[in-house]
C-alpha cells in the first residue's frame, strides 16, 4: 500500500487494480492529499485517446550504454518503462470522439460551426503526460506500440504474443500513474488481471486494430485528470451543440494522471534494438520542472548530443 521507490519518494500504491479518481478519494489513506480532492472546474470528463506510440526517456549518462548494448535493460523490479507518446493529432481525434459522445446528433452545420469555434480540448491537456518537456531526463527515444510489442514478442516471447495486465495504480502527490504489465506468457503473474480491450468503463485498455494478430494495435485510455493546473472551465451549450471554454480562468492545481507501460525483461534478456533505428528515434527535450533525473542538460547541449549521435550513424 505504501513504499519509497528507488528516487527516496513516498508513493501509494494499489497493486492488481487500476483505480479511478472518484475510487481514489474514498481511501483512507489518501484523506490528506489536497491536490486530490480539490473540487475542479466543469472540463471534459473522460476524453478517449487512442495512442499508438510509446516514448522512453532517459540522460546523458545513459544514452551510450543504450546505443552501445544496441537495446534496453530492465532496471528495478527488472522493468522496462515507456510512456504514452501524445501527439496533437491524437488530441484532436479524441476531441472528436468527446464530442460525437455528448452529442451524437450534430447535424454538419453543427459540426462546422464547433470546427469554426476551434479546438478547446487542447487548452485542458496540459499536464505532463501532454508536454514535450521532460522531467526524468533530456532524451527521448520513440516508438510505434506495434513495434515495440513485435520486438518483444519476437526476442523475450519466442514468437508467442505478450501479455498485459493490471499492474498497479501508483499516487504520489499530485500524480496518479497508472501502470500496464507486459510480460511473456511463459513467466506467472497470477496475481495481476488480464488488461482488457478498454470496451468497459475501464481507466485504460489495449485494443488491436486488426484481427490477423499482426500485434498492431493502441492503448485507449480514458483521461480523468488532465491539466496539473487547470486555467480554464468547460461550457456546454446544448441548444447549438457546441462545446467552448468558459470565459474565467482559474489557476487552481489540481492531480494529474497518466498511463505507461512496464516492460518485463528477466536479468540478462536485452530487448535488442539496432544502433542506427535507436539513433533515427532519438530526440532531445527540455528537462521540464522538477526534473528528478541524475543530470540535467540544456535543450541546446541535448541537440548537439543527439545531432553528434545522427553524424557519427551516417559516417
Amino acid at each position: 500500500m505504501e513504499r519509497t521507490n528507488r528516487r527516496n519518494k513516498r508513493e501509494i500504491f494499489f497493486s492488481g487494480e487500476h483505480k479511478n479518481i472518484t475510487t481514489l478519494k474514498n481511501e483512507a489513506i489518501l484523506n490528506r492529499n489536497g491536490y486530490l480532492h480539490n473540487p475542479i472546474p466543469q472540463y471534459p470528463e473522460e476524453p478517449e485517446f487512442h495512442i499508438s506510440k510509446v516514448a522512453h526517456v532517459t540522460n546523458e549518462s545513459k544514452i551510450d550504454e543504450i546505443l552501445d548494448s544496441n537495446g534496453f535493460r530492465g532496471g528495478d523490479r527488472s522493468l522496462l518503462w515507456w510512456s504514452l507518446a501524445i501527439e496533437h493529432d491524437d488530441i484532436r481525434a479524441a476531441e472528436d470522439r468527446y464530442l460525437e459522445k455528448i452529442f451524437p446528433d450534430r447535424t454538419p452545420e453543427q459540426r462546422e460551426m464547433q470546427r469554426e469555434i476551434g479546438s478547446f480540448l487542447n487548452q485542458f491537456t496540459t499536464s505532463p503526460a501532454f508536454k514535450q518537456e521532460s522531467r526524468y531526463g533530456n532524451f527521448r527515444f520513440t516508438l510505434s506500440l506495434s513495434d515495440l510489442l513485435k520486438m518483444y514478442r519476437e526476442q523475450i516471447c519466442g514468437g508467442e504474443k505478450p501479455v498485459l495486465k493490471v499492474y498497479e495504480t501508483s499516487v504520489y502527490q499530485q500524480e496518479i500513474m497508472y501502470s500496464v504489465l507486459v510480460h511473456s506468457p511463459s513467466v506467472t503473474f497470477k496475481e495481476y488481471p488480464c488488461l482488457g480491450d478498454g470496451s468497459d468503463d475501464a481507466v485504460c485498455g489495449y485494443r488491436e486494430n486488426d484481427v490477423e494478430g499482426e500485434g498492431k494495435g493502441h492503448i485507449v485510455w480514458r483521461a480523468q485528470a488532465m491539466s496539473a493546473t487547470q486555467k480554464v472551465g468547460l461550457t456546454i451549450n446544448a441548444m447549438d451543440q457546441i462545446v467552448e471554454t468558459d470565459g474565467h480562468v482559474y489557476n487552481t492545481w489540481y492531480m494529474w494522471d497518466h498511463v505507461t507501460l512496464a516492460l518485463h525483461l528477466p536479468e540478462g534478456l536485452l530487448l535488442n534494438v539496432d544502433r542506427e533505428n535507436l539513433i533515427k528515434n532519438l530526440t532531445a527535450c527540455e528537462a521540464d520542472k522538477p526534473f528528478l533525473g541524475d543530470h540535467r542538460l540544456s535543450l541546446l547541449d541535448a541537440q548537439k548530443k543527439v545531432q553528434s549521435l545522427n553524424n557519427s550513424g551516417t559516417d
